[in-house]
């Protein structure tokens, strides 16, 4: 449904722009934009039966959302399997192995090269549950 009234722009005459719109609904964006890019591929672009989509449905959203990124008709037996099976970490590194070596049409940006230590707070911030983050960037005084 968010991807409809992203789309269709339904938000207007209910939010100042699609942002808004999320924010008023207590919907984190980055969450609603991973939602929406698996809801798009899994759903609306490849179709898959509802029970496919019962079985996607117990895995992390980060995990499903990676999955989203590589799934394509010709491999989405192996991307079910990779997720459903496979621990959050395992699965993850897996489906990033199959985005930098994909032949799918979805654009790669090149891997810029962090040192070691920036590379760590960069994975710790993302383990961390949305409401740390989002206490980190008030710490901070980042603005998202």
């Amino acid at each position: 449904m968010l991807e409809q009234a992203r789309r269709t722009e339904a938000w207007r005459g209910r939010a100042e722009n699609f942002g808004a719109l999320l924010e008023d609904l207590c919907l984190n964006e980055k969450a609603a934009y991973q939602y929406m890019r698996v809801a798009r591929r899994f759903f609306f672009e490849l179709r898959l039966p509802d029970d496919v989509l019962h079985v996607l449905a117990t895995a992390n959203m980060s995990t499903l959302d990676a999955a989203a990124r590589v799934a394509t008709e010709g491999n989405i037996a192996e991307i079910v399997t990779v997720v459903c099976t496979l621990h959050e970490r395992d699965a993850k590194a897996v489906l990033d192995e199959m985005l930098t070596g994909s032949d799918n049409e979805v654009a790669v940006a090149p891997k810029r090269v962090r040192e070691p230590k920036v590379d760590k707070l960069v994975r710790l911030y993302r383990e961390l549950p949305d409401d740390q983050r989002i206490d980190l960037r008030n710490a901070l005084r980042v603005v998202p």
